[in-house]
């Protein structure tokens, strides 16, 4: 099912994306790239690049934004935020790209249904492990004295919960 796009939802994101990108030209965002060069997903997935995606909205130009998988494979770190000497956050235009893709009735990218599987079966995003500490000696939750983590307390609720996340997003 494709939600109806209203009219005041259109004037609301429209609104909240023009806040954001402001008066976003040359004299605001001078392309310098640290956003991308701060980027974890940049560096992994070709075509990823916050700083090109802040020039196309500058420019108007969000019709390819919405149809690409670009926006969704954004990890929500903020480094692009952390470290733009303007204040411009690639992050917040992301979110509002992707709640405007879904309001014009497209879906996440397909690999996202792996991700949320995975979610289902064990109730993580990704399991609690031993990491390295120093002089690279590896160290367990145990080893600290903590507990383990337990998953959700009632799974049922639980898989409920997550089968309206997708029923919405799709």
């Amino acid at each position: 099912m494709v939600p109806e796009i209203n009219e005041v939802e259109v004037r609301f994101i429209s609104k909240m994306l023009s806040r954001l990108v402001g008066e976003m030209n040359a004299e605001v965002c001078d392309q310098c790239g640290k956003c991308s060069s701060a980027c974890p997903v940049s560096k992994e997935i070709e075509g990823f690049n916050p700083r090109q995606m802040i020039a196309k909205v500058s420019m108007g130009r969000l019709d390819g934004l919405l149809k690409e998988d670009a926006i969704w494979t954004c990890t929500t770190c903020l480094k692009c935020r952390e470290r733009c000497p303007e204040d411009i956050s690639p992050y917040d235009v992301i979110l509002i790209l992707r709640n405007l893709a879904y309001r014009a009735g497209y879906s996440y990218p397909a690999g996202y249904d792996d991700f949320i599987k995975g979610v289902k079966e064990s109730g993580f995003i990704s399991r609690p492990q031993a990491v390295r500490g120093r002089g690279g000696v590896k160290v367990s939750r145990a080893d600290l004295g903590l507990p383990e983590v337990s998953g959700p307390g009632d799974m049922a609720k639980f898989d409920g919960v997550i089968e309206g996340i997708i029923r919405a997003g799709k």
